[in-house]
């Protein structure tokens, strides 16, 4: 999630006095190699919105040759330790998620050094962001800082789900390469380029946490192999099927054929898809339901559908009932969230907590963030729709809604991917190094970040619901929204 700011108030010093002259002596043990580091922050740049520090033809990172400011391995070290100092400095958390850092910082601060080529650079700084396994802290190239902004990435059209035990499409989006493969919504996956979904395949993701690295930031959930239960299998089986069409499908510029064989009910079928790159923009809709009930949908909290959401809240406003579909939202600017949730309560109140680090000698700040007060506003029975793409500010909305308003939580679990980037830092080549500064804690204490947020209603779809083309969390919502009225 973007966090743009906002004045938050009422600061609370949480950390003991032994904590933080821990953090003191830390940062003076490593004060050398901050003056290796060249100590000088690197420039910073919104995390939205278009850039003009960077060309929009900007090349991939070559593979065989090293760009002028990475020339020299002095170059190199001194970037990828700026990089190390920046988020030790300024990651939300003091403790660094539990991770080894300083141990990150000498097995990839030499692996960047060495570097024969960008790409061996750039892989280098990424392998060693990694290691934090957090959702949102993250490096990009150039021509990845410029197709962020321009919502481009590689697409290859469907979305996969665990259903009746079986890796399912559950999504196909139109003209998409899986749409033009014919891929169906309901299609079984049972292998992708020659590896097979099987039962050792399953086995193996259930019992190996390692098996299943996390996906891209603001997708599907990240922590899940910390919970000993049975959604955390089923999110480790999901991340290691999504592991292996990511890896069949390859990278930019380098993205390769997918060969999928899927059962279904016809029988056995295949499909041979290439990703594009292709821009997908957010989007926003609102739809009438049988009975008055209004549906939002929106898939991003950025300025684009702004102006379309609060058009929707308008016209909503006589709806007998609301319903926020959130599934595949992957959440985007904290204020937005704040306006959006403050739209469906009365008086201001406070919604969440934030925690960051304002300084290195001090460790971790609290704040209250409030919302709500406005003009009219919208007090009808309301539904939240969430599922394992429902991230960031999106999970904020859905938290707060459920705890501040009652409303109703129908799917699956999100991703329990909830932290804020203020900032984006420029590296030398016009790169970015994104960091999460911002934690949240909601107003009843539900840590938010790795900790997905549960459905008060479980919902999920079978195969023959998939092929049929019902959407049975949309319905069971509309049902129990309509049998609460009087």
């Amino acid at each position: 999630m973007k966090d743009d700011g906002g004045r938050l108030a009422r600061v609370h010093r949480r950390d003991s006095l032994l904590a933080r002259a821990a953090r003191v002596i830390r940062h003076l043990w490593f004060a050398a190699l901050a003056a290796l580091a060249a100590c000088a922050q690197l420039p910073t740049r919104p995390p939205i919105g278009p850039i003009a520090d960077v060309p929009a033809t900007v090349a991939a990172p070559a593979t065989t040759a090293l760009s002028a400011p990475y020339a020299t391995a002095a170059a190199r070290r001194d970037t990828a330790l700026r990089v190390w100092r920046l988020i030790d400095e300024r990651f939300y958390d003091p403790k660094l998620n539990g991770v080894d850092w300083q141990g990150a910082r000498d097995r990839f601060v030499p692996r960047a050094a060495a570097a024969r080529s960008d790409a061996e650079f750039y892989a280098a700084l990424k392998s060693m962001v990694a290691t934090l396994r957090d959702s949102h802290t993250l490096v990009l190239t150039p021509r990845e800082t410029v197709d962020r902004r321009q919502f481009i990435a590689p697409r290859l059209g469907f979305t996969l789900g665990w259903i009746e035990d079986k890796v399912a499409v559950v999504e196909v989006e139109p003209d998409s390469p899986a749409a033009a493969a014919g891929l169906q919504v309901g299609d079984v996956i049972r292998a992708v380029n020659g590896t097979r979904f099987d039962d050792e395949f399953v086995r193996h993701a259930r019992n190996t946490p390692q098996a299943a690295e996390p996906p891209a930031p603001e997708a599907i959930d990240t922590a899940a192999e910390a919970r000993p239960n049975a959604d955390g299998e089923r999110e480790r089986v999901l991340r290691a099927a999504a592991r292996a069409v990511r890896s069949a499908a390859g990278t930019p510029p380098l993205l390769k054929p997918v060969h999928l064989v899927v059962e279904r009910d016809a029988g056995v079928a295949e499909a041979t898809l290439t990703a594009t790159l292709a821009p997908r923009p957010p989007s926003a809709e609102l739809h009438w339901l049988d009975g008055g009930v209004a549906l939002i949908r929106f898939t991003r909290f950025l300025p684009e559908v702004r102006a379309r959401v609060e058009q929707a809240l308008a016209d909503a406003r006589s709806a007998r009932a609301i319903i926020i579909d959130l599934r595949g939202n992957g959440g985007g600017l904290f204020e937005f969230y704040r306006w959006f949730a403050g739209r469906f309560l009365r008086e201001p109140r406070t919604v969440m907590h934030a925690l960051r680090r304002e300084s290195v000698w001090i460790g971790q700040d609290e704040a209250d963030v409030r919302a709500g007060g406005g003009a009219e506003p919208l007090l009808q029975p309301l539904a939240v729709l969430i599922d394992s793409r429902t991230a960031s500010a999106a999970e904020l909305a859905a938290v707060t809604l459920a705890e501040q308003r009652g409303a109703l939580l129908v799917g699956a679990e999100t991703c329990g991917c909830v932290v804020g980037v203020r900032a984006e830092y420029v590296l030398p080549d016009g790169g970015g190094l994104r960091i999460s500064e911002t934690g949240f804690v909601s107003a009843r204490g539900a840590r938010m970040e790795g900790r997905p947020t549960q459905p008060a209603v479980r919902i999920t779809p079978t195969l023959a619901d998939l092929r049929a083309g019902r959407d049975v969390a949309l319905e069971e919502a509309r049902l129990r929204l309509l049998a609460s009225r009087p």
